[in-house]
């Protein structure tokens, strides 16, 4: 199949998943807000925060797993995929047991003496950390298993696996809590049930599509694991840096504000995740292709790949980000009514606005993996992280602007890296101009503004007081700022590439 087909294909399959996945979170969301309180459903996004935590560590083993097998299958070398696929097995299961006593012991046995938990919440905490920990582990043992869609390009089947672990999820959550008084709990359970369907599958698309993988100890090798951790252990200080930069804000939060703040702020967080989660949905549609030409030393076409892809991200994204900057207050309104509108749409937006810029970069935040050069930028966003953790407490702690400090501070960080580090040393990478991704940089990051701006031009002559009036709001800025930004920020050759990938998808679905 040709690069074209593979690469519709691979996005219409994430993006249905993605739908459905935040559909079910769009309904589900309310429903546990309404039945928990926002102070219990705070618990929920900061436990698997925490998780997040943890597995840091497991980042350096499994991370560049997927680079180097499909590296080496894509160079002809068999022998070197069985090696570092199976050294990375064996390095996962190892820490798998060596992580399994001391995180069960410290966040289920004491964990009300890490965080502020109301005392008649204790109990359901410790049960949603102990089910957390479960699906961590078996997730951790069996991770290079789930890199098969990334060296085979097979992300529609990745795509797949995820909406079948949705309906599963739904089905299980909905049991539970029509059967049983609702608990923060059933969540994270849920999850564990999930995690072992997901597992199934990367099995079994591991032994269908990569047969020439097998294990076998004698794959097994020190040098290879050596390999793995000498490039990876820079993918987990960039976790670390994430977690400064992003996941940390809700443990700040229920640290320094308490949990009913810490409660707002992660249903205010809800909106930019879902953006996030888009993003992180698009870019691994394009990362795999992007090794390949990385593989076969194609590097004109890898860099126009790049700036194809910023600039298709962009334009995807705007329509959530522009429509919710806009609407947000409308939606929060509408979405959890129970809840302060004005101040989750204030939170929301801040962290809304740097993602216009890092969107577009996002794509060539993985031109360091796949080049396999990721000390620099990991230190570097290690420092980012650093500084936006430090300036958070000091503001939290001596200034009135208490929970508002930490989108503040995140939209300062977010742009001033995305603009002025990760462009340029992405170009260092690949030896062209330092301002090559600068013009599709600009261009995707105005497409949020367009969108903004049709929006609100749409409300100031029409309700969006309901959910129809919404919707229909959505619908027609979407349409309109698409036009306007298909038209204006794609070449001719770039318009012809997407128009394809639509009629691509179009007659696939016409000859079902």
């Amino acid at each position: 199949m040709d690069n074209g087909k593979r690469l519709a294909i691979n996005l219409v399959s994430n993006l249905t998943a993605f739908i459905i996945q935040f559909g079910i979170n769009l309904f589900l969301t309310p429903y546990i807000v309404n039945s928990l309180g926002s102070e219990a459903y705070s618990f929920i996004p900061l436990t698997n925060n925490i998780i997040g935590y943890i597995t840091i560590i497991s980042v350096a083993f499994y991370s560049m797993t997927g680079r180097f097998i499909s590296v080496s299958l894509n160079q002809g070398d068999k022998k070197q995929g069985n090696i570092f696929f199976n050294s990375s097995t064996a390095a996962n299961c190892a820490l798998t047991v060596f992580l399994l006593i001391p995180t069960s012991t410290l966040l289920i046995l004491y964990v009300n003496k890490i965080l502020i938990i109301p005392d008649y919440l204790v109990k359901d905490v410790q049960l949603t950390f102990f089910f957390s920990l479960c699906a961590m582990n078996i997730s951790m043992a069996l991770a290079s298993f789930g890199a098969v869609y990334f060296v085979k390009n097979r992300v529609d089947l990745s795509a797949k696996r995820n909406i079948e672990g949705n309906i599963i999820r739904v089905a299980v959550l909905i049991t539970l809590f029509t059967i049983f008084s609702p608990k923060i709990y059933f969540l994270n359970a849920t999850i564990l049930v999930v995690t072992l369907y997901s597992c199934g599958a990367n099995l079994y698309y591991t032994r269908k599509l990569m047969p020439e993988i097998t294990i076998q100890r004698r794959y097994i090798k020190k040098s290879a694991v050596k390999t793995l951790l000498s490039s990876g252990i820079w993918n987990s200080v960039n976790e670390l840096s994430t977690v400064l930069l992003t996941t940390l804000d809700l443990f700040l939060a229920n640290l320094l504000a308490g949990s009913l703040a810490s409660g707002s702020y992660s249903v205010a967080k809800t909106v930019p995740n879902f953006v996030q989660s888009i993003i992180s949905v698009l870019v691994a549609v394009f990362v795999p292709q992007l090794t390949i030409y990385f593989a076969q030393h194609k590097q004109k076409e890898m860099t126009s790949n790049i700036s194809f892809s910023i600039k298709f991200i962009g334009i995807l994204t705007a329509v959530p980000a522009g429509f919710l900057l806009a609407a947000g207050q409308d939606f929060f309104q509408l979405w959890v009514p129970t809840q302060d509108a004005n101040l989750l749409h204030g939170l929301s937006a801040l962290t809304l606005i740097p993602l216009a810029i890092t969107s577009c970069t996002s794509i060539i935040n993985n031109v360091f993996t796949v080049s396999n050069k990721l000390r620099i930028p990991s230190l570097v966003l290690l420092l980012f992280g650093i500084a936006n953790t430090i300036v958070v407490v000091i503001l939290m702690k001596y200034t009135s602007l208490g929970i508002w400090a930490i989108p503040i501070v995140a939209l300062v960080t977010g742009i001033a890296r995305s603009l002025f580090f990760n462009p340029i040393y992405a170009t260092h990478c690949l030896g062209v101009g330092k301002m090559t991704f600068y013009p599709s940089i600009i261009r995707g990051s105005a497409c949020t503004f367009v969108m903004t701006i049709v929006t609100l031009a749409y409300k100031v002559f029409f309700p969006t007081d309901s959910w129809m009036t919404l919707c229909l709001c959505g619908a027609v800025c979407t349409i309109m700022s698409s036009l306007i930004n298909f038209t204006i920020i794609f070449n001719n050759s770039e318009r012809t590439k997407v128009l394809n990938i639509i009629t691509t998808q179009f007659k696939k679905y016409l000859h079902k």
